[in-house]
This record gives structure tokens, sequence and C-alpha cells, in this order.
């Protein structure tokens, strides 16, 4: 069906999920492969990048580029995200639609081919990745890692969730321990390779004018030539409240602080009250409208940025702000003082009304593009049950005033984690 979302289990650990539409010139297909957040992140989340560098069919990047621009073009990109306890491994192509083909030619089913090449037929000898290729992408991924290191909000963000979440498989970062990257060896990636066919929960994602059926028929097929496979699906720990608040203080040489503060929301698995939760998070600090934005950084103006974000698959609100060093201590007051008066009932059927307009906007703002209805797609990779945009903004308007204030009641700071800036340095990125 054309306009359409569409989820199929093809079998246990593993479903198709597409949108078919002629509206876009290009189409998305992506494979995600999910497995537990645990132990050396870094044999794990190399792989997409190693994968997509080399394959048996074309054993370097020369052959490799050349194939894609005879696919017209074609695009094959790695990534690595963490939903929840989960690592979501993925390997991705963009390509023109079949029908800007000549002659009839399948696009998307020649670009299909290449990515089980990539996937399941890597360059592999005597049971080892090449040494040459590793040594390349782990120098490229330690390079991302201080990369990392100089955008301070990104790294005040991480620094904070490694504080909360000390406890917690969440603390890992995605892409992996420093002295983790140099020790990989291309034999224990090889190994991780393997393990990684037989045990992901897999996800794969076909956005445009793309052939899905003949799609999901060759990778069912590489799929059962994989043995003993056995899915392992992650369970995300969720922490209903938090006991105590936990500190942390870094000292850099830059000119502007980074405030961050994580909170639980109340939640006592993921996504548990989803739409009213996020409903209170855009009140407090979403749009312009927002408790922080008007007051925090508007009317008193403590800081340069001052913005909250849900992640309900683990049931955090995170408030990030960049502040004078000497404002830190009042735009954390200030932040904390808006949520009481959230709590105390501070919320108006005006300003549900604003935030109801506003995402429905956005959440509808993903049938603007394939790259947003992939994202879509992507962003429920670890969900059970499938929500469509038209849903989840259905469900947002039956949100009450009275239900905000009770999410608002749910939430409890966590950890406060400042980066104190001593100097004039740069802090990498502009506000």
């Amino acid at each position: 069906m054309d306009n359409t979302f569409v989820v199929t289990t093809v079998e246990p650990g593993f479903r198709v999920c597409s949108y078919h539409t002629d509206r876009f010139k290009t189409g998305i297909l992506s494979v995600n492969l999910v497995v537990p957040l645990a132990g050396n992140v870094a044999e794990k989340s190399l792989l997409p990048a190693l994968l997509c560098a080399s394959c048996r069919a074309y054993p370097d990047l020369l052959s490799l580029n050349r194939k894609l621009a005879e696919l017209y073009g074609a695009e094959l990109s790695p990534s690595v995200s963490k939903h929840g306890e989960n690592l979501v491994l993925r390997i991705s192509m963009t390509m023109i639609g079949d029908r800007f083909a000549l002659d009839g030619e399948s696009i998307s089913l020649e670009c299909a081919r290449l990515l089980c090449k990539a996937l399941f037929e890597p360059n592999v000898e005597d049971g080892a990745f090449l040494a040459a290729e590793v040594e390349r992408e782990k120098r490229i991924r330690l390079d991302r890692i201080e990369a990392l290191k100089s955008s301070k909000r990104s790294w005040a963000q991480k620094q904070m969730i490694e504080l909360m979440c000390a406890d917690e498989a969440y603390s890992l970062p995605i892409l992996g321990r420093e002295e983790d990257i140099r020790a990989l060896t291309p034999e224990q990636l090889c190994t991780s390779w393997q393990d990684l066919l037989k045990t992901a929960f897999v996800q794969l994602q076909v956005v445009g004018d793309l052939e899905v059926e003949p799609i999901t028929a060759l990778f069912r097929e590489y799929f059962d030539h994989v043995e003993d496979r056995n899915v392992v699906r992650g369970k995300t720990v969720v922490i209903p409240s938090a006991e105590a608040v936990k500190r942390g203080v870094e000292e850099q040489d830059i000119a502007q602080s980074k405030l961050v503060m994580g909170f639980r929301c109340g939640m006592h698995e993921p996504f548990e009250n989803y739409a009213a939760m996020r409903t209170f998070t855009d009140l407090f600090g979403g749009g312009t409208y927002s408790r922080l934005f008007m007051n925090v950084r508007e009317k008193q103006s403590l800081c340069y940025y001052c913005a909250a974000r849900l992640t309900a698959a683990k049931g955090i609100l995170t408030v990030q702000s960049g502040v004078e060093t000497e404002n830190a201590e009042k735009a954390e007051e200030e932040i904390l003082k808006q949520l009481e008066e959230m709590k105390a009932g501070g919320v108006t059927a005006e300003d549900l009304e604003k935030s109801h307009r506003s995402m429905e906007d956005f959440f509808l703002s993903v049938f603007d593009t394939p790259e947003e209805l992939d994202g879509w797609l992507f962003s429920q990779v670890t969900d059970d049950e499938f929500q469509t945009p038209e849903d989840l903004v259905a469900e947002m308007k039956q949100v009450t005033v009275e239900q905000v204030i009770e999410m608002a009641n749910n939430v409890t700071l966590d950890t406060v984690f400042l980066l104190k800036g001593t100097g004039t340095g740069d802090d990498g990125e502009v506000d």
C-alpha cells in the first residue's frame, strides 16, 4: 500500500518496517541490528564502519565506491546509537527510486544485494578482518572521541549521564572506551561480527519507491544461512525516582560553563505515560513558549540556552544550559523553581493548546522527507508496538492539564554536572 506504514514480523527476531511512496526521488534502505548494551561496547560499535569499508565482492574502498557510482550514486553509511540499554548498529543506503532507473532496472534490489554483501560477506580471512582496515577504523573512531571532547555541550551531557547512571548499563559510551578501542584485534572483531548475526534483533526499513517484498525475501534468504541464530533482547532498567542528588564538577579553560541536570521521570518501565510526559517536557523546556526559555533565558538572562529533553526509553529528563560561571548556581535554582511552579499547578489550558499545536506540526513533519520517515521508523526500533505520527498526535491531544501537573510531580532531581569555565577558551560550538 502507498503512503501507509506497514510493519511485518517475518520471523521471531526479524521484522520489516516500510513506507511506500512515490513522492520522493530518493529512497532509503537500512538494516538495524539491536543487541544489549553491555560488555566491551567498542568491539560491537566499530562493526558498522568496518562492514561499510569493503566486502569480499568489493575488497577495497575504490572498488566499493565504483559500484556505488554504478548504482546511480547510491550512498552507504554506518552508524551506532543507544536506545535505552540497547545498542543499535545500523547500515543504511540512500538511492534513487526505481522508476528513475534506465531500462526498468530494480535499483532498490541491487542496492539490497550490496547491503547484504556488506553485512554477510565482509573482508574476512582466516577468522579475522583485514588488519590494515581495522587499524584505519580504530584511528577514525579515536578521532571521533577527540572531536566529542571538543564539543563541550556534548561532553558535559556525556559526563552527566556517566555520573547519573554509573551503576547502569546506560552509562556505557556508544563509541567505546579509548583503551578498549586500542586493544581491539582483527580476530576479536570477526568473532563479534559472527555473534552479531546470531543474536541481534533485526529491523529492516524500506522507505520510498522501493520494492519491499523482493528486498525482504533477499534478507530472509541470507539470515536463513546463519547457523544457530538465537536472538537476545536487552531489557532496560528504569529507575522511577532519585534517592539523593549527585554532583560533579569538571574545570576547563572555556569561556562559558555548561550546566547539565538529570531527572528521573517517575516511570517504572520505558515509555510509560509517554504522551503526557512528552507534553510536560515540551511545556517545561521545549519551544519558545516553555517555562525555561521564557523565564530562565529571556526574563532573567541567566543562560545562553536552556532546554529540556526527554529520553523516554530510559525514563530520564535532561536539562542543558550554557551559563556564565558566576550564574551557574542561580540558573540551577531558577530551573528547579520553574519545575516546582509546574508541580504546584502552573499550567494553563492556553499553555496546553500551544504545546499541542507545536507538537502536531513537529510530528506530522515526518512525512516531509524520506529521511524523516526513516527516522520515525528508527525511533521505534526497540518497541514491540508500532505507533504512527497521527496516532501519537491524537494521543497527545487527549492529554489534560491535570495529567501534565501529575507528570511534573513525578519528576525528581538525580544529578547535577557542571563543566566549569575558568578561562576564555573556545567551547567548540555556536550557541
